[in-house]
Parts: structure tokens; sequence; C-alpha cells
């Protein structure tokens, strides 16, 4: 279970955030599921013929399999990023395309455009850094209470609130460009202070709780 959690805490934002460049951001809870469904099968898998040398490739191999199932099902009744449309209509550029966006170039501009994409000008500065640290920073909704001294049922319901919000975006934010970039950057700073700042935590608890072998 151990080794779950710090995949989920290291792997899913990156494979969130790639999925909904892939999918649209307003199909946000379709990233999600698609991640799910990739640790579940993990689980499943793993507790009976034991992890992989390389967990993180195998979940990623996962994820885009799925997605490549999702968006065959799917894209004569469901509408994808709107600047990959053209690619994810043909048979014959729709497995290349996913396969380029889970480049591990391609997943690096996807995370930060994703974590400014969280940083809407509708939502508050709270509200933005919580939904950094759950999408893409792999925070428990209870971590989150924590950090921000409030109840577990008031951070889900700004979480979800938030989620509707971003899930009504046309497209995800171009990083490319400096317009918007300032305003968005103090939330995207919190967030990755809190990240390094609860990774400084694990660590030393890792380390309290380690014993020395016997000499």
């Amino acid at each position: 279970m151990e080794l779950s959690e710090h995949l989920f805490r290291h792997e899913a934002g990156r494979m969130v955030a790639t999925l909904t460049r892939i999918f649209g951001v307003h199909n946000l809870n379709l990233a999600e599921d698609v991640v799910q469904d990739a640790f579940c099968r993990a689980l499943e898998i793993w507790k009976f013929q034991g992890a992989p040398e390389n967990p993180s490739a195998w979940l990623m191999t996962t994820a885009k399999n799925r997605a490549l199932d999702v968006l065959r099902r799917e894209r004569t009744a469901r509408t994808f990023a709107p600047e990959l449309t053209r690619q994810l209509e043909s048979e014959w550029t729709l497995a290349p395309t996913v396969e380029e966006e889970f480049g591990p170039t391609a997943m690096k501009d996807d995370e930060l455009r994703m974590m400014f994409s969280c940083c809407s000008p509708r939502l508050s500065e709270d509200a933005q850094v919580a939904l950094i640290l759950h999408i893409l920073c792999g925070f428990s909704v209870d971590e989150i209470a924590s950090a921000f001294v409030s109840s577990h049922a008031s951070i889900e319901k700004r979480i979800t609130r938030s989620k509707k919000v971003i899930a009504t975006s046309k497209k995800l934010f171009d990083i490319s460009g400096a317009q918007d970039f300032a305003h968005r950057l103090s939330a995207v700073q919190r967030a990755l202070y809190l990240l390094f700042n609860e990774g400084s935590r694990e660590v030393a608890a890792h380390t309290l709780r380690w014993t020395p072998p016997n000499h």
C-alpha cells in the first residue's frame, strides 16, 4: 500500500495533466477516472505478479492504452481537446498523437500548463491552490484541510466547485504567452511550497521510523 501511495503522489498528477491535454479540460473527470483505473489495475495485477521493474512506465503505458480505448469508443459521441480534434478523428494519427503526448517533454509542459489552468481568475487563490494540490500533487482532501486549517467537508466542497469551474474552460492555459501569467503565478508558487514542505515532512517521518541494521 505504501508503494501505491508513493506512486500516486508522484505520478497521478502528470498522468491527469496529459490526459486532460488529450481529452480536453471539459473532460477533467474522465482524465481522473482513467488514472484511477490505471492504479486500480496495478493494485490488482501487482498483488499476484509483484510490481514491475519500472512501475511508473507500467502505469503510463496502462493509462495510455486506456486513453486510446476511450478515444476510439467515444470520439463520435464526445468532444475532446479542440486543438487535437483533427489528429484524434483519424485512426492513422490517433495512436501517434497519444504516444507523442505521453512523451517526457510533452508531459512536463502539460503538468505546468495544468497548474496554471487550475488558477482560473474565477476562483479564489485558496481554491486555486487546493485544486493544484489535489489534482496535480496527489494530496488527499484531509491533507489539504490540514494545510488550510479547515474541515474535510469544506475542502471537499471547494474542490468540487472548483473542478466544475475549470471544466467550463474552452481550453488549457497557454503557458507560451505572458498574458495573465503573473496573476496566476502566486497560487502556483504557494502550491509548490506546500508540496515541497509536505515532501520534507515525509522524508523526516521515514527517517524517524527507520531503524539502522545491527553491526
